[in-house]
């Protein structure tokens, strides 16, 4: 009978004890699942960074090739249009932002690898897979900045040297400008010179006394009477009035009587009105490039 009641005891303790252990089983069993679906997500990220950071990869390859094979500063023979050269900087300054966005994303990699590591580190210290995958990666990451950095000095030693060009360029555009600049201004003043007609009207006394004509020779009795007056040899063009001779045809004179003293032709003008054959009023002319062909210093004295 004691024999029996001590089984009874023993049989609800030995039920108790395995439902304990089971439930520790269950618990062990959840908490090594969580292990491993949290090792899975480990690995599942680092797959997908993987993924991801090969195709960015692949971007800043394509955007350094692309880099390369941007044209070149033109020659002095051959300078870019002001379009050219502004399409050439705008694709120069994309791939410079194209590589920075790729920096920026390479250190948000980085950032996010420290935290898998710690997630890895803290869930398996046994997983030599996972931890040989990280670093593997880590130092993947690493050859591609040290990549990344090389290739962006390159680039931008490129550009600067092509800045150097173009600024040498713009320099020698800038001495054409000034040349050109200078050589319009000399053809303007020998169009304006070529162009120019000048003329003025008084009496003898009056032109001697400007230094427009000036006598010579003999007087027309012995010391007595007035000398021959001739156009001087060098007139000075402030004493005159200038006009454009491709344009001005028509020359408004003072009252009075004139004739013309110096060489022009009469045949190549009209007079305003004629008063003892002589021009009153102005005189209007009617082939400027035949009148003034003998002399562009048209004389008028007043009788």
């Amino acid at each position: 009978m004691k024999k029996l009641a001590l089984v009874a005891l023993l049989i609800p303790m030995l039920f108790a004890c395995d439902t304990k252990a089971k439930q520790q089983l269950v618990e062990l069993a959840k908490a090594d699942s969580l292990r491993q679906d949290s090792l899975l997500n480990v690995k599942n990220q680092l797959l997908n960074d993987m993924l991801v950071s090969t195709q960015f990869i692949n971007d800043i390859n394509a955007e350094i090739a692309k880099a390369r094979s941007l044209p070149k500063a033109k020659t002095q023979t051959a300078l870019a249009t002001p379009a050219e050269a502004a399409k050439i900087k705008e694709d120069r300054q994309d791939v410079l932002n194209k590589i920075h966005l790729v920096v920026e994303r390479l250190n948000a990699t980085d950032a996010r690898l420290g935290r898998i590591r710690a997630e890895a580190a803290s869930l398996s210290k046994h997983d030599s897979t996972l931890m040989q995958q990280i670093a593997q990666y880590e130092q993947t990451i690493a050859d591609f900045r040290q990549t990344v950095d090389s290739q962006k000095k390159e680039f931008q030693g490129i550009i600067d040297q092509q800045n150097l060009q173009i600024a040498s360029l713009k320099g020698q555009v800038d001495t054409l400008n000034t040349a050109k600049a200078a050589l319009t201004d000399t053809v303007t003043q020998l169009t304006e010179q070529k162009n120019s007609g000048y003329y003025i009207a008084g009496t003898r006394d009056q032109l001697i006394h400007d230094g427009v004509i000036v006598e010579e020779g003999h007087r027309t009795f012995w010391l007595v009477g007035s000398r021959p007056v001739q156009p001087a040899r060098a007139l000075d063009t402030t004493a005159f009035t200038r006009i454009d001779i491709t344009k001005d045809t028509a020359i408004a004179l003072p009252d009075g009587e004139y004739s013309i003293f110096s060489r022009q032709d009469p045949e190549f003008a009209t007079p305003f009105a004629v008063k003892d054959g002589k021009i009153t009023g102005g005189l209007t002319i009617t082939n400027p490039s035949e009148f003034w062909k003998n002399s562009k210093f048209l004389i008028l004295m007043k009788q």
